[in-house]
């Protein structure tokens, strides 16, 4: 019984201290200094990285408002080509081109209410209430 004991708590020792020796320079805390501080190839991070000023935007920001503005003006643009449908096919009394422009519209204003309410850039949501078209 102290036998199997003593060779738990060997044992319990050695796993403890081969984790230790294995962890090398991409370990989970980023470190391998004891204690964790950092080291020279590894400096600790800065509080504002990859943040820049107001109105400073990086090429992914930019490119994802581009991608924003172009999905509310497609929206816009189906919600008005389905409204003009509805029209045609009322004024022709054709009820498929009027129902496909009912369809039209209302995916429009769907995607365009949803895209509006979840805007992650609120520069933009200024910049089109100045238009006056929503």
């Amino acid at each position: 019984m102290r036998r199997d004991l003593i060779l738990l708590s060997a044992a319990a020792a050695l796993s403890a201290a081969v984790p230790q020796a294995l962890a090398g320079p991409n370990d989970f805390f980023g470190s391998t200094m004891p204690g964790g501080a950092p080291s020279a190839s590894n400096p600790p991070p800065t509080g504002n990285a990859g943040m820049g000023g107001a109105g400073d935007y990086s090429d992914d920001e930019k490119r994802m408002q581009k991608k924003y503005k172009a999905n509310m003006q497609r929206y816009k643009d189906l919600i008005s080509k389905g409204e003009s449908m509805m029209k045609k096919g009322e004024s022709s009394h054709n009820d498929k081109l009027f129902k496909r422009g009912k369809i039209l519209k209302e995916i429009g204003e769907r995607n365009l209410s949803e895209l509006q309410a979840n805007n992650p850039f609120p520069d933009i949501k200024k910049d089109d209430k100045k238009d006056g078209s929503n």
